[in-house]
């Protein structure tokens, strides 16, 4: 019969379930409509903050422990819309265990500056769901704090301008916050009276700040450190070199160091910023070999200096204990750096790895000539290990054969790469089975990589001892700020090989490839940095007239300016290390040490305070002493009426004469003495009283 009319039967259990989803969507659509029409309170604004305040962290925590920190703290603005409750102790301990779990998946059970920090947010983030209601100031003062302290750990990894601002506003933001929440459920100010009480407290805290800034002790080296600090690693040279590590480097625009040049910087062939030293090879893995420190002195090493170069480098970070600089560093000195060393194959290096911002300054001689270290280094730089790319050895061994002279052999492999047609390329074919056999037998392109490890193959090959150098070569000069930058796109890589009678000589054999063979993508890469290569290339002027438009000036002035902006912040800012800071002292006439800077640092604040106390005093007094005068012009009024009343009288004695002979002013001048006393006796400084006072007696 249900069939033939067309109608269905519910069951009890098939209502119930109508009903139930009838009732969720009903609740849902509820909950939406007072989510749009009540907003974000302040209640709900606290997770947005945090998980701002957060970010720079996020950004590199594991992405499952992101989204849950994120999914946390979604949980409990959510629940101060209305739209689900709090999870209860079960469920808490429940999302505490999964916590725990990711954290142990991610990072083991090393504790590590990044776990550290990781554990730091998801605790921030769970503390959220302890939260009872708006006026939980425990809790809510709790994770505002934490707040702060969050935003003190950015620092651990920069200091960079950026961040500190980055880290300003937040501080503003919180700040307001915990205002806000102090005077809550009364007392209740507007944002604009809250920016002003911030302000105030900026500007007394300004002072100090700058104190404890030019005089708090400079410590040399790092203030901690965590045991396997858990550093990502940056985009940078590394210790090993295969074909194509390098030319991965050429897209990246980060820069690698900023260097302030005392006068004009040297010619672009002395322009080689030596990095790791790649000795061992299997023919296709390039890597470093032992390393120590060179127990004789640089005097030693060097012979024949000349034409020494000083300047100042800016290294940005990079994980690694390498210091960047020109060949040949003779002089190094540097307050953020301490027991730096150059090693047996004549690498600048630092003891421990460089975490933060490192400034230096460094004395090259760009004419040199250097002595044999010892006799394993030229056994080493004679080592081929095992049977890959036969062709190179066969080459050089002819080479070997054709010439008993070791500089003939070197101009001849020289005048090979010139002389065939090889292209310099940042974009070669893939290389794997013998790379030297193929790149210099087949394919014939290939970048600076390809270029140093053949070079030096078809050297061994040949009896002469050669190693590959990696590092950076060029500049890009700021013309605002008249320095110069090197960027990750300067990665390069070079040979050397050992003379009996020059020493170790740079042999560079990218520099002989004619121009007409230097690829497009080169040179579009980095056209500025380009002016400075050691390249053979085209008449960059013409170059420049066709590429360079006005857009592309003014972009590059503004990227100029904001780089200018970032170096001075990095020089007189983080910069400001031992050496400034003595002569800061020296130039106030004291001596740099410790008693004096104790001695300027604690009367420095002393006096702070001092001046910020008779401030107040003074400001305390003018207030009173405003409301004063403007009451002796209301007894002069007094008087004039015809009263006779004096200065030094009461103002109860004064309020019951003025109304006996003035009842018809009683209310203004019962609301005038009421003030006075409360301001003046009662210490009721309140702005807006003494406002109406001094209106009540201009009016009266």
């Amino acid at each position: 019969m249900s069939q033939s009319t067309g109608i269905v039967l519910k069951t009890p259990g098939s209502l119930k379930k109508y009903h139930f989803m009838r009732k969720s969507i009903s609740s849902l659509a509820e909950s939406i409509t007072h989510l749009f029409e009540s907003g974000l309170n302040i209640h709900s604004l606290l997770p947005v903050v945090l998980l701002i305040t957060m970010l720079p962290h996020l950004y590199s925590t594991p992405a499952i422990i992101s989204v849950f920190i994120i999914c946390m703290l979604f949980w409990f603005v959510l629940h101060t819309l209305a739209v689900i409750s709090l999870p209860g102790k079960l469920l808490r301990f429940i999302l505490v265990l999964i916590a725990m779990t990711l954290l142990v998946m991610n990072f083991g059970f090393i504790f590590s500056q990044k776990a550290s920090l990781t554990l730091l947010c998801v605790m921030v983030s769970l503390k959220f769901l302890e939260i009872k209601n708006e006026l939980d100031r425990r809790n809510i003062f709790l994770l505002l704090f934490l707040g702060y302290f969050i935003l003190v750990t950015h620092f651990l990894y920069s200091q960079d301008i950026v961040l500190s601002l980055f880290s300003l506003v937040n501080v503003i933001v919180l700040t307001l916050l915990l205002s806000a929440f102090n005077r809550k459920p009364q007392n209740a100010i507007s944002l604009s009276e809250n920016l002003r009480l911030l302000v105030r407290l900026f500007f007394k805290a300004l002072p100090i700040a700058l104190v404890l800034f030019l005089f708090f002790p400079r410590i040399p080296g790092p203030l901690w450190s965590l045991p396997n600090d858990g550093q990502t690693s940056k985009t940078g040279l590394s210790d090993k070199m295969f074909p194509g590590s390098v030319s991965e480097l050429m897209e990246s625009n980060e820069v690698a160091f900023r260097v302030d040049f005392d006068g004009p910087p040297p010619a672009a062939d002395k322009l080689y910023w030596r990095g790791p030293v790649l000795t061992e090879t299997d023919g296709f893995l390039w890597s470093q070999g032992p390393q120590t420190a060179l127990k004789n002195s640089f005097a030693s090493v060097v012979q024949e200096a000349r034409n020494p170069v000083s300047y100042t480098i800016t290294l940005e970070p990079h994980q690694q204990k390498w210091l960047f600089a020109l060949e040949m560093p003779d002089n190094v000195d540097g307050d953020t750096i301490e027991g730096f060393y150059l090693s047996n194959d004549l690498q600048l290096l630092n003891p421990y790895n460089i975490n933060q911002l490192t400034q230096y300054r460094v004395t090259s001689m760009t004419e040199f000539r250097l002595n044999r270290v010892n006799k394993k280094e030229i056994q080493d730089a004679l080592l081929l290990v095992g049977a890959a790319n036969p062709k190179t050895r066969a080459l050089g061994q002819k080479w070997r054969q054709s010439h008993d002279n070791d500089l003939k052999i070197v101009v001849t492999a020289l005048d090979y790469f010139k002389n065939n047609p090889f292209y310099y390329t940042k974009l070669p074919d893939v290389m794997l089975d013998n790379p030297s056999d193929q790149f210099l037998f087949d394919k014939q392109r290939g970048f600076c990589e390809h270029y140093a490890s053949s070079f030096v193959l078809l050297m061994r090959a040949a009896n002469i001892p050669a190693r590959v150098v990696t590092g950076y070569q060029g500049v890009e000069k700021n013309d605002v700020g008249d320095y110069y930058i090197v960027r990750q796109s300067n990665a390069h890589a070079w040979a050397e090989v050992w003379l009996s009678d020059k020493g170790w000589v740079r042999i560079d054999p990218t520099a002989v490839i004619p121009a007409s063979r230097i690829e497009p993508d080169i040179m579009e890469a980095n056209l500025d940095r380009m002016s400075f290569s050691s390249l053979n290339l085209p008449e960059l002027s013409q170059l420049s007239a066709q590429q360079k438009t006005a857009i592309y000036q003014f972009w590059k002035q503004v990227k100029q300016s904001i780089d200018n902006i970032k170096h001075t912040w990095n020089n007189w800012i983080l910069g400001y290390d031992q050496s400034k800071q003595n002569l800061l002292l020296k130039f106030m006439g004291l001596t740099a040490n410790w008693k004096n800077l104790v001695f300027l640092l604690i009367g420095g604040i002393a006096a702070l305070l001092v001046l910020f106390q008779l401030i107040r005093l003074y400001q305390s007094y003018q207030q009173i002493d405003r409301v004063y005068r403007y009451y002796a012009k209301f007894i002069e009024k007094l008087n004039r009426a015809g009263l006779s009343v004096k200065l030094s009288d009461g103002p109860e004695s004064v309020k019951r004469q003025a109304i006996r002979k003035l009842p018809q002013q009683q209310k203004i001048i019962q609301d005038i003495i009421d003030s006075y006393i409360q301001i003046r006796y009662a210490s009721q400084n309140d702005k807006q009283l003494q406002k109406n006072l001094i209106a009540q007696i201009k009016q009266f």
